[in-house]
């Protein structure tokens, strides 16, 4: 009997010492949370990277060179863009790859649109005319069609 006493007593403290604190595991975020967290990170990137595509838009108006090269950037922008907000309304995407696809993205647009800065800021504008007709040149050293004046 005494033998059974002691062999409980082991028994339950050999319990209690191997049962620590319980603490709850880290909560996985639900979906819907990952996906507001990527869009508030990359949302603005894109919003500004749009707004400094819209102002080279306007400088490039009369720009022959850069005009069609800022049109394919912005095509190409909107696409990725709209595949991205795609992916992200999608239940069965994969959250990671649309994030790398992001951060991709931002990067690879970051370096084309400072290029087109640099390339917008060597450009010169003129004006020429021939008659009525009035045209505006940009290009890095711009020169009138044959037949037209520069004003």
């Amino acid at each position: 009997m005494k033998l059974r006493g002691v062999v409980v007593v082991l028994v339950s403290s050999f319990l209690l010492a191997g049962t620590g604190p319980t603490f709850a595991a880290d909560p996985t975020p639900t979906r819907a949370d990952q996906v507001a967290a990527i869009q508030s990170q990359y949302n603005p990137l894109f919003d500004a990277q749009y707004a400094r595509l819209l102002v080279l838009k306007k400088k490039t108006l009369y720009d022959a060179v850069n005009l069609p090269i800022l049109k394919a950037v912005l095509v190409d922008f909107l696409g990725v863009r709209s595949s991205i907000n795609l992916d992200l309304a999608s239940a069965t995407s994969d959250l990671e790859t649309v994030k790398a696809y992001a951060e991709e993205e931002t990067g690879e647009f970051g370096n084309t649109i400072y290029q087109l800065e640099a390339q917008v800021a060597k450009n010169k504008t003129i004006t020429c005319v021939k008659g009525k007709v009035v045209k505006k040149i940009s290009a890095p050293a711009p020169k009138c069609a044959k037949g037209y004046k520069k004003k």
